[in-house]
């Protein structure tokens, strides 16, 4: 027989602050059409394909954005597993 021993604990979940972390990652899609930018760290880069691509596509004016975070649980307290 396994004996299991349950502890409940109480939890906090936080954007992973880790230096080894992956960045947020964002990406662009058109609503219009199929196309998408590159996923990219820098909201900068995504943007730039956006005008880049309503330039191109004058009435391509709407898209949706998808935000990669990553998160951690952590306990609270302090207690450590």
């Amino acid at each position: 027989m396994t004996r299991s021993v349950f502890r409940y604990l109480r939890w906090t979940m936080a954007p992973e602050t880790a230096p080894e972390a992956p960045e947020m990652v964002h990406e662009l899609e058109c609503m219009s059409c199929d196309a998408a930018a590159e996923p990219a760290e820098e909201f900068e880069s995504a943007r730039d394909w956006a005008f880049s691509h309503t330039s191109e596509h004058p009435s391509h004016r709407g898209y949706r954005e998808t935000v990669t975070r990553f998160w951690r649980m952590t306990p609270t307290g302090g207690e450590g597993l």
